[in-house]
């Protein structure tokens, strides 16, 4: 695995990986992922769709398994180029972890801890609660706001493109 993962010079391949950052070029070091849902042409893996699967929030197993190297994964995850397309994988995977755990609740509906996952469900308990330690750390107020920050270009995008505006009341 590691002669494909590496250049001819012997660095760590990143951009060169993927086909979104493929340029023909006389190294022979062809693509062999998308970072998309799907490759547009059909041959490719996706890497998100690896990534996602293995289910590993600290991304240990996925990075050894896939790369065979922390390190390299790590420059992968710090490229710039490639965070445009990564940054939010770690988001969907918890909704997923979340998800599969509400759904692993439902199911003990009819089993012997059917009180309990009763209770879960009736409380909404996969809901996050306010923390009761003060204020926010600077890294989770941006992660916050890059998340409303995306929200607000995808409904904006949306909106243009139906020819919809926003109008203002003046004074509020």
């Amino acid at each position: 695995m590691s002669n494909i993962m590496k250049d001819n010079v012997g660095r760590y391949r990143t951009q060169s990986l993927f086909r979104e950052f493929y340029v023909h070029t006389s190294t022979g070091l062809s693509p062999i992922w998308t970072l998309k849902d799907e490759d547009p042409q059909g041959e490719l893996p996706s890497l998100k769709r690896i990534y996602l699967d293995y289910e590993d929030p600290t991304e240990y197993s996925f990075a050894m398994a896939t790369f065979g190297n922390w390190q390299h994964w790590l420059k992968i995850k710090n490229s710039k180029a490639i965070q445009l397309y990564i940054e939010d994988w770690p988001i969907e995977l918890e909704v997923r972890l979340k998800s599969k755990g509400i759904l692993g609740v439902a199911a003990e509906l009819t089993g012997k801890n059917a009180f309990s996952a009763a209770k879960f469900l009736a409380n909404k308990g996969w809901q996050d609660t306010a923390s009761k330690r003060g204020r926010p750390s600077k890294e989770e107020i941006a992660k916050e706001t890059k998340i409303a920050a995306k929200l607000q270009e995808e409904v904006s995008d949306d909106m243009a493109r139906i020819g919809l505006s926003l109008v203002s009341s003046g004074g509020e």
